[in-house]
């Protein structure tokens, strides 16, 4: 299989773990994002202050890190860690353009097939080390010889001067260069310092974290914190904070307290009955443009599959009370979907199906069901081994004519049956993710090199499309594609769209951050502040 990028499995595998805790373009002039353009004296909450040095900030997640610094390795959640102390060559702004980090500027030329990223200059690593093209093209190429997925699209790697780097692609499509971009650099140095590939530095590495960012990393306990502390000679704004403290607490009514007490700021993975008490409270819930959809995906590859009559599809669709599922379960955090886009997205705004039990009905008699059909939904399991919406979906399928047994799947079997090539028996509710554009979401979901749902089936005028997508350069056709894509998916009842939930975290309103402004892959915590 050809990977457009790397890290394509652990975007996915990052959505997974949040969601079970809760053009030819040519930018030579982008914004910096470590300067203060826009100073954050206006918050969320409403506040209106500028921001102050010191405090440490304590931020709350379920779990920590199995690997710090050795991105081949990254699971689900290890970038969200290691980009407290590593910073990548692009990030997604909040307008999901990409912008400048480590790299100032960079080029595509999907005529000639390259990439080009020209570097900032002065930037050091935590050791004192360079940050320049060589340390580019040595990340890129440990990318490349260890990391699981492998790009074929990539057939070598100029170095042009010390601070200007150039991919020469065997392929060029347009998903290529934010996966590039967003790819954290770490210092060879101190990698070869602590035994290089062959002496130890790879287990080094995992445990470890040496970048460019504007903090430090101090200590790392596993299964309890991780300590980062000031990086006084850090080459951008701030940071404004003395040090960010992750605290690993699985319990949610034990983290709840913390927050409550004061003795953390910020709770990332609160479920929303969590949230809408804290918010009751006083403390912020605050979220960006990034959600998670969720949706039922039947089964269309199994030859027996009684889903692959589209009737049948649309009848699970029909017998669904969508907004039902947002009011009583979503705490008035989640919006009914039209399709597998989030509505004001590529694609997201279109209606299809609308709450219908007796057509619902009707159709599954028409389909040769008169006396009922049994199916299986399986779910991840949640709090106490249960799963509150597939509950509630088995409950409004059955109404119609369904006869739903529930497979309650831990995390590992769960992920299995999504990401592996043996999938699921009948249905699954699943999910998917929001990029900087919606093309990257459905190439990366649903797309011809999709990673995801193997146990759906994809007709060959759906691959085609797929496959036009990412060569077009241009913005325009590119939307314009992608809504054909999704319109495609939603009239064949391929997926049936649920509800989308915002990412969001908790937080006091001391506590000053605009995580989340851009996406799920960036936090910008050298601006991040507390109020003393």
């Amino acid at each position: 299989m050809t990977a457009k990028i790397f890290r394509k499995l652990g975007c996915l595998l990052l959505i997974l773990m949040l969601v079970l805790a809760v053009g030819c373009s040519s930018n030579s002039n982008d914004p910096d994002p470590n300067q203060n353009n826009d100073p954050i004296t206006e918050d969320p909450a409403g506040e209106s202050k500028g921001p102050v040095e010191g405090g440490v900030a304590k931020v709350i997640q379920a779990a920590g890190p199995v690997v710090l610094g050795w991105a081949p390795d990254f699971g689900p959640t290890d970038y969200s860690f290691a980009m407290i102390a590593a910073e990548p060559l692009l990030a997604v702004a909040s307008d999901r353009t990409l912008e400048g980090v480590l790299a100032e500027s960079f080029e595509e030329d999907p005529e000639n097939k390259t990439i080009t990223f020209y570097l900032r200059k002065g930037v050091k690593f935590h050791d004192g080390s360079d940050f320049n093209a060589d340390v580019v093209i040595w990340n890129a190429e440990m990318g490349r010889k260890y990391a699981r997925i492998a790009s074929q699209d990539v057939d070598y790697i100029e170095k042009v001067d010390d601070y200007t780097v150039v991919y020469h692609l065997n392929n060029w499509t347009n998903q290529m260069l934010e996966g590039m971009g967003i790819a954290l650099q770490f210092s060879k140095e101190a990698f070869e310092a602590n035994g290089g590939e062959e002496g130890g530095g790879i287990e080094w590495a995992r445990a470890n974290v040496v970048g460019t960012g504007p903090f430090v990393l101090k200590e790392f306990n596993r299964d309890n914190n991780l300590i980062f502390e000031k990086n006084e000679d850090y080459w951008g704004e701030g940071p404004y904070l003395d040090g960010i403290e992750m605290i690993f607490v699985p319990e949610a009514t034990t983290a709840m307290a913390m927050l409550e007490a004061g003795q953390a700021h910020m709770w990332s993975g609160a479920q929303p009955q969590h949230q809408k008490e804290l918010e009751e409270k006083g403390f912020v819930r605050q979220h960006g443009w990034a959600g998670i959809q969720y949706m039922i995906v039947p089964n269309t590859v199994r030859e027996d599959s009684p889903f692959k009559d589209k009737r049948v599809r649309e009848a699970l669709e029909y017998a669904i009370d969508k907004q039902a599922l947002c009011d009583v379960l979503g705490y008035g955090y989640s919006d009914p979907l039209n399709t597998v886009a989030p509505k004001g997205d590529w694609g997201g705004d279109k209606e299809f199906r609308n709450y219908d039990p007796e057509k619902a009905q009707q159709l599954l008699i028409d389909a040769g069901y008169a006396d009922g059909l049994e199916v299986t939904l399986m779910a991840a399991a949640a709090g106490g081994g249960r799963n509150e919406t597939a509950e509630a979906i088995a409950s409004m399928l059955d109404k119609v004519g369904f006869k739903t047994k529930l497979d309650i799947a831990d995390s590992s079997r769960m992920a299995g049956a999504m990401f592996g090539p043996e999938g699921w028996q009948d249905l699954i509710l699943g999910y998917a993710g929001q990029d900087a554009t919606y093309l990257t979401s459905t190439t990366r979901w649903w797309g011809h090199e999709a990673l995801a749902y193997a146990s759906m089936h994809k007709p060959e005028e759906f691959l085609d499309l797929c496959r036009q997508s990412i060569l077009l350069p241009d913005r325009e056709d590119q939307k314009a594609i992608t809504e054909e894509i999704v319109y495609y998916m939603a009239e064949e009842a391929m997926v049936i769209p649920l509800f989308e939930s915002k990412t969001s975290f908790m937080r006091c309103k001391e506590l000053h951050t605009d995580y989340m402004d851009q996406g799920m892959t960036r936090w910008r915590v050298n601006v991040m502040w507390l109020e003393q």
